[in-house]
């Protein structure tokens, strides 16, 4: 160390100028060959950068299609699904009990399936009793529309309603390329159908929309809107108390089959006991004044002459004492180990009631 200064203290200032110099050369030279590296290696084009980015892959959903027809009897209120199978793997519209008082009708996207990972996305029809809440309220105009003395009801409804739509928003995630859906048709439809407190029967239909906003290519970011009710029953003052109908897709209501005269539904009426009483009160907005029996038997008989081959009813009554019961019940599937997870695409997802106490229905 002591050299060292020494040799510091004795140095010409023409050779510190010398030194300057070497040391400003060196790193020059370090710079140009950083530069010459930098150059050498290969660039990351804006296009490269684009493909790194994640791609969605492909997804399928299977339809609940077809009818819904409700009937508000004296004595209990029954819906009645028929299935439309207008592509293979559709489902009939799922009658899903949410709770002893109430059930909910699925119409639309209600299955959905990877192929890609060979598993299923979502079965709503299975989740629904179980969705878990969402946190704050989401659609207040419900509870301010909803009628006096069915508040708490209405709250309810838009519960389930936004637990529906929080589960949809996880599947959306999902669905990265163009629905095209026509003149705002809703990616789902659900019917809540139940016996609200000191108010009675009420119908409601909530429809959930999506909004689809492109991004790169045929890339499309997909988000649930806010669901949409309209009330159904009871139907507005001074109205008459007929059929409640909803089919997916648009199809001629009952009522306009057994008003207009179609042959097969007008022979199965008049083949049937008692049959033509029932469709006389249903025609002049009566339809309360007829059990639960009857008009699910008039109902039966009417879906029956207007099927399809192979198309699939279900049945049921929500009854105010009594709650859920069968009078056809859902297609069953049989699950094998770890179905739940991985199945074939396609197969049915469709959870019986095995093991379900009778109901009111059931005969």
């Amino acid at each position: 160390m002591h050299v060292f200064c020494e040799m510091r203290s004795c140095s010409s200032p023409l050779l510190h100028q010398e030194k300057i110099w070497r040391n400003r050369v060196a790193e020059f030279c370090g710079l140009f060959c950083a530069v010459l590296l930098f150059a050498a290696l290969p660039l990351r084009t804006c296009a490269q950068d684009d493909s790194a980015q994640p791609r969605g892959q492909e997804i399928v959903a299977n339809l609940c299609a077809g009818r819904v027809v409700i009937g508000v009897a004296k004595d209990g209120i029954v819906v009645a699904t028929l299935e439309n199978p207008i592509e293979p793997e559709t489902r009939p519209p799922m009658i899903v009990p949410v709770s002893e008082e109430r059930v909910a009708i699925l119409l639309g996207a209600a299955d959905w399936w990877l192929p890609d990972e060979n598993r299923e996305l979502a079965s709503i029809y299975d989740e629904l009793p179980d969705l878990p809440s969402t946190q704050g309220r989401q659609s207040p105009h419900l509870q301010e529309s909803a009628s006096e003395g069915a508040g708490s009801e209405a709250t309810g409804i838009e519960q389930i309603a936004n637990r529906l739509r929080g589960r949809l928003s996880l599947v959306a995630n999902y669905i990265h390329g163009s629905l095209d859906l026509q003149n705002g048709e809703p990616l789902l439809q659900m019917i809540l159908v139940d016996y609200a407190p000191d108010y009675g029967p009420e119908v409601w239909l909530v429809k959930y929309s999506v909004d689809q906003e492109p991004e790169q290519g045929d890339y499309w970011q997909t988000r649930v809107l806010q669901p949409h009710y309209t009330q159904l029953w009871p139907p507005e003052k001074g109205q008459p108390r007929g059929l409640i109908e909803v089919s997916y897709p648009s199809a001629p209501t009952l009522a306009n089959l057994i008003s207009g005269g179609d042959a097969r539904v007008a022979q199965s009426i008049s083949a049937t006991p008692g049959m033509q009483q029932v469709s006389a009160a249903i025609l002049d907005g009566k339809i309360e004044k007829e059990s639960a029996v009857d008009v699910a038997e008039f109902l039966r008989t009417c879906l029956h002459a207007a099927t399809v081959p192979s198309a699939r009813m279900v049945e049921a009554e929500l009854n105010p004492k009594r709650g859920v019961g069968w009078f056809v019940r859902p297609p069953t599937e049989i699950r094998t180990a770890g179905s739940e997870q991985v199945r074939t695409p396609g197969a049915p997802s469709l959870r019986g009631t095995a093991g379900k106490p009778p109901g009111p229905g059931d005969r």
